[in-house]
């Protein structure tokens, strides 16, 4: 059995890979992993992200710490 910790979830949605980069940034400078989705069928075939599709997701035990650093970025999901 996993511990509950490993466990993602979402934290938002980003507009266009830009702003998941900039996410990406601020969590990792604060050494909280994330992980972006592009939950398009076809995305695993190289299509770009429609603008506000890239989901954002980090373990459990960041997400407090990940909305807080994140704030105003994101909204609530």
């Amino acid at each position: 059995m996993s511990d509950h910790s490993e466990r993602l979830v979402l934290i938002g949605v980003a507009h266009d890979e830009i702003e998941a980069n900039i996410w990406r940034d601020i969590l990792a400078r604060d050494g909280i992993g994330s992980y972006v989705k592009n939950p398009e069928p076809l995305s695993s075939f190289g299509v770009a992200a429609l603008p506000g599709t890239l989901q954002v997701f980090v373990q459990t035990r960041d997400e407090k710490r990940a909305r807080w650093l994140l704030g105003e970025r994101i909204s609530p999901a």
